[in-house]
């Protein structure tokens, strides 16, 4: 998965009226967070203004909001430049949109006249036919356990049960931790403590962490 870098081209459109003031002296106390869970919020970038971030290895605090940038000064180095948008791309919230129903159409009974001259022939009985197995019921983890150990994808792709190994378990894909709720078409759910739920796909997550 490629990262945002300061060499990308940058929107330098104003997403917000308001713009808050540099940071001069950041507070690089505490955890950094990973940036998506701010990208996923409706008031990105300005809820990560003074916040300390994480994207990708690189932790610092954001101390300005430029245009469609907003800056990270890191405790050691030169602080570098993130493109708003392309955050929002990478670390935001998958939408996963309802499949639109269909109207079954009304069938027209066929209605079939008898002649009175002809006795009515008995129809032959129907061979019986195997009904196709029920696809198994889609399940949800409504209360995920945070308090179980973290382990990174990497420990389940590996595996040749994958994804139904890592289903229930708290993971952790390069910065985002969460439980796996749900596994649906190919594709892994993960629930994070702070709300937010993304959608990984399983060919991608083995193809790109599962090797040994």
């Amino acid at each position: 998965m490629s990262s945002p870098t300061q060499s990308e081209p940058i929107n330098e459109a104003t997403p917000s009226s308001s713009k808050p003031a540099a940071i001069t002296t950041p507070d690089f106390s505490g955890i950094p967070q990973p940036i998506g869970e701010f990208a996923g919020r409706a008031d990105f970038p300005q809820c990560a203004h003074g916040a300390h971030v994480d994207i990708q290895g690189f932790s610092g605090v954001v101390v300005e909001i430029i245009g469609s940038s907003i800056k990270v000064r890191p405790v050691e180095g030169i602080t570098q430049r993130f493109n708003v948008h392309r955050l929002k791309a990478l670390y935001g919230p998958t939408i996963i949109r309802p499949e639109p129903e269909v109207a079954e159409e009304p069938v027209t009974p066929k209605v079939t006249v008898t002649p009175r001259a002809e006795r009515p022939r008995t129809a032959p009985k129907p061979e019986p036919v195997e009904e196709e197995s029920e696809k198994p019921a889609r399940v949800y983890i409504d209360s995920p356990d945070f308090t179980v150990p973290v382990l990174l994808i990497n420990e389940y792709a590996r595996q040749p049960d994958f994804p139904k190994c890592a289903y229930g378990k708290h993971v952790d894909i390069e910065g985002y931790t969460g439980v796996v709720v749900e596994l649906v078409k190919g594709s892994l759910k993960i629930h994070s403590p702070a709300g937010i739920t993304r959608s990984y796909n399983a060919d991608v997550l083995r193809k790109n962490y599962g090797k040994i």
